[in-house]
């Protein structure tokens, strides 16, 4: 059974919500396309394999619950903090939080660790962690295409992690063109793993930057993946038949796909994946009122001139595209449609050797798929 819930509206990770819309399409069926030869892509969003894994098991020996004390240096003086170790088992990753500073919120598809004297409902500093099945690369390209709309960014490739090793970093603390510090500073890390990689994302008011800076950055040291269990049970089962998204796309998938919890923070996002033909599909809708400022004609424009593309077409309120990532290695479809119910997106890829599986299904996914 599909789930519908709506995320919490905390703005950090809204790199990953754009991923969809960012780089896909929408139309009516008449705009069905097969892909033709690959294209070579100067793209930086193609996936590609992690350059360094971190190891898959903690370092410190520590047991979820433990709570112990560490000494911190905060403005140049000691300070005594009190942490208490975590593992959680399904996103894949252990570290140690700041117990007294900060107030854990588990849900399914995330850790939040917010300050304690925020409203938990509307945090200004906290550090969210999840998982992401995409490879660190092509995560971090979203994540960068969606944070340098509003701010200059810097992206270290090789910022070192005490634990978890290499990671990607990106930094946002400047406005985009203005020269001048924004009101929330922001600081994502993807760390590659085997599974695909996780993403940690400190939001800080800027006038509190140096103490929850200084702080989440202890926690990040401490941080480590292990192998990402996916709420096997829940999430192993079939999630083949009809559904209806929460803002009305509708949609079928077919048998031997399973369903992945992989949602982002401003919408709804519904993510298969067929395990045997490694074909993943992907419904994605932004409520009206959640959808950013010229996201449908940013979309538009990036689809139109992709290189990847072999296919391209339009109506008057969507578009489609096809064609190839990595180097020929993968293949996509895609449809992005406005409507007075919200931007929606659907998103298919397999391996170019896989087509024989991935082209029936995604002409079937097509053809059954109502916006």
């Amino acid at each position: 059974m599909i789930k519908q819930k709506h995320a919490p509206a905390i703005s950090l990770v809204l790199a990953i919500s754009l991923f969809m819309t960012m780089l896909s399409g929408c139309g009516k069926r008449d705009a069905a396309a097969e892909p033709a030869a690959p294209v070579q892509s100067t793209e930086t969003v193609s996936p590609a394999e992690p350059t360094e894994a971190p190891a898959v098991e903690t370092q410190t020996g520590r047991q979820d619950g433990e709570r112990f004390e560490d000494v911190i240096i905060l403005e140049g003086m000691e300070e005594t903090v009190r942490y208490q170790h975590i593992r959680n088992d399904s996103l894949g990753f252990e570290i140690d939080y700041d117990y007294e500073n900060f107030v854990r919120h588990s849900e399914q598809d995330r850790e939040t660790f917010v300050s304690r004297w925020d409203d938990p409902n509307n945090p200004e500093n906290y550090l969210e962690v999840r998982y992401s099945p995409l490879n660190a690369e092509a995560a971090a390209a979203s994540i960068s295409e969606a944070l340098s709309s509003d701010y200059e960014i810097r992206r270290d490739d090789a910022y070192l992690l005490d634990r978890a090793g290499n990671c990607i970093r990106i930094y946002a603390d400047e406005v985009k063109g203005g020269g001048y510090m924004p009101e929330y500073l922001q600081t994502v890390y993807i760390i590659p793993a085997g599974d695909g990689c996780r993403i940690a994302a400190e939001h800080m008011y800027i006038v509190a930057s140096e103490g929850f800076g200084r702080r989440f950055r202890y926690m990040m040291d401490t941080f480590s993946v292990v192998a990402a269990q996916m709420n096997a049970e829940e999430n192993r089962q079939s999630a083949s038949g009809s559904f209806t998204g929460v803002q009305g796309t509708a949609f079928v998938i077919p048998d031997g796909f399973i369903q992945l919890d992989e949602r982002p923070n401003i919408g709804y996002q519904y993510t298969f994946w067929h395990p045997d033909y490694e074909i993943r599909i992907v419904v994605y809708e932004i409520a009206p009122g959640y959808i950013p400022e010229g996201a449908y004609e940013t979309d538009y424009n990036i689809a139109s001139k992709n290189p990847d593309a072999t296919y391209f077409n339009h109506g008057e309120n969507w578009f489609v595209q096809s064609g190839y990532n990595n180097n020929g290695a993968e293949i996509f479809y895609s449809k992005e449609c406005s409507t007075d119910r919200g931007l929606k997106t659907f998103w298919i890829t397999y391996p170019t050797a896989r087509r024989e599986y991935g082209d029936p299904i995604a002409a079937e996914f097509e053809k059954n798929c109502r916006f």
